[in-house]
């Protein structure tokens, strides 16, 4: 039998033994999603629920418009309810949330689904050589500030005390001492990240490298929920610090010789120029610190500042933690004090500028602050420069690492209404903003009206980021309203 033989004969054989239909194969029924009930007894911390005990309290979080109510709210005890969660997560259709310090300015740190409370991975370990310290993915950054000075170390943060040390360091993290040792991010060492297949991963320069890239500036929540990272120190001593304030009229001369000074000066130099309006006229102050400085170098450092007309200037020194109490406002206040959640009513948005801002962009932030009504309105311009810049924008997920410096636009209050006034505010001082800024925008101060944020608090690293995302969480377990999509 030739080919073309075998061929027909199989082919009549077929015809002959088929009846004309195949049968199909039945579809697998899709697995039944998990029920909260069934998530409880898996954890070891608790599970609370709406009108239970505790609940109330677990779902304040820093910005009081966010009025979200999850369905419950896992208190993680360890890692291991962490990675509970997330593999329920992995399976339900619930949204889902982690939680540290509760300070999205969006409210992403909840949702109405289920949320993995992260605070109780509060743990502070110090090596015995003092080079690094190793945290719970709940750590305040307060906490961090005070444990590390008993030792004379640091370890560079913001200045709000009570931002969970996690997320500051996923989305960036700057402070006072930024210029110094670099951002937060540039710090970590090493980091523990249940993925979303529910695998517990180290991720450092030689493991997982791709993901510890990510977890450097790529901002939290989108790559996984992390339980624990190992910061570099840096040893620190007496900090100089001081305030001059200025009148009104000198704002434009102010920034101008701000913008000459601060991301230009000193590493261990640390300014803040704010612009600002509320409960009295507008007003304009310089503040910061001097590491390792003393009273005099800093009034030195200030000299362009101080020769202004007007300018009023007071200093001190002090260890590095009482300055550090300074700025987290909290100074003459207890530990426990400084520890207080104090939430408010606000909206927010940044911007960079990689060159320095023109007399038509100081009179646009000037005219913001004296037109606001209906509430506190402040610009808080932040020095770049220093350790900063000195890393490459690619080196890590955490771009800005070409600008003079960023601004922060904040708007509180207190009425009802006042949510709507604040918003338009900030909207057209961003309008007006524009055409000075560079177009980036800081992804911890997350802005859920900014359009095309994904370019702007990620630039060029997007799309390795987006990779990133695509390997390590293809279904997007990690999702919110701007989460990097894979």
């Amino acid at each position: 039998m030739n080919r073309r033989e075998f061929l027909v004969a199989s082919a009549a054989l077929c015809l002959a033994g088929c009846s004309g239909r195949r049968a199909r194969p039945k579809p697998r029924p899709k697995p039944r999603p998990p029920t909260l009930a069934e998530l409880e007894p898996q954890l070891r911390g608790p599970l609370l629920r709406p009108g239970g005990r505790g609940y109330g309290a677990a779902r304040v979080i820093e910005n009081e418009r966010y009025a979200i109510r999850p369905r419950a709210i896992a208190l993680a005890r360890d890692e291991r309810d962490v990675a509970a969660c997330v593999r329920f997560a992995a399976r339900s259709t619930l949204p889902f949330a982690i939680r540290s310090g509760g300070h999205s300015y969006a409210g992403y740190c909840l949702s109405p689904g289920l949320v993995c409370d992260v605070r109780r991975l509060n743990a502070i370990r110090i090596a015995p050589d003092g080079r690094t310290v190793t945290v719970g993915a709940g750590v305040l950054a307060i906490d961090l500030i005070t444990a590390l000075a008993a030792r004379g170390l640091a370890v560079p943060t913001g200045s709000c005390p009570t931002v969970g040390i996690a997320g500051l360091a996923l989305g960036g993290g700057l402070g006072f001492a930024s210029r110094a040792f670099g951002t937060t991010c540039d710090n970590v060492e090493s980091l523990r990240i249940v993925t979303a297949d529910g695998r517990v991963l180290t991720a450092n320069g030689r493991t997982s490298p791709d993901l510890y890239w990510a977890c450097r500036g790529g901002g939290g929540g989108n790559f996984g929920a992390v339980s624990e990272l190992t910061f570099r120190t840096h040893p620190v001593g007496a900090a100089a610090y001081g305030f001059c304030d200025f009148p009104w009229s000198e704002a434009p001369e102010v920034v101008a010789v701000w913008q000459r000074l601060a991301p230009h000066g000193a590493d261990e130099l640390y300014l803040i120029c704010r612009l600002e309006t509320g409960t009295s006229d507008p007003t304009v102050r310089v503040f910061g610190q001097l590491l390792g400085g003393s009273e005099p170098a800093f009034r030195e450092a200030l000299a362009p500042l101080t020769a202004l007309p007007g300018a009023s200037l007071s200093t001190g020194s002090r260890s590095y933690l009482d300055v550090q109490r300074i700025w987290a406002g909290c100074a003459t206040e207890s530990a426990a004090a400084c520890r207080e959640l104090r939430p408010s009513a606000f909206a927010a948005k940044s911007a960079y500028f990689h060159r320095p801002l023109s007399p038509a962009g100081v009179r646009a932030i000037m005219t913001a602050v004296e037109t606001r009504r209906g509430g506190t309105g402040a610009v808080l311009l932040d020095p770049y420069g220093g350790a900063i810049n000195r890393v490459a924008p690619d080196a890590t997920a955490f771009v800005h690492r070409d600008q003079l410096f960023s601004a922060q636009l904040l708007a509180y209050w207190t009425s009802p209404a006042g949510g709507g006034e604040a918003d338009r505010w900030l909207a057209a001082l961003g309008r007006n903003l524009s055409p000075h800024s560079s177009g980036q925008a800081y992804q911890n101060y997350i802005d859920p009206s900014l359009a095309g944020w994904e370019r702007a608090f990620y630039g060029s690293n997007l799309p390795r980021l987006r990779e990133v995302k695509r390997r390590y969480d293809p279904a997007q377990v990690f999702r919110f309203a701007q989460s990097i999509p894979a």
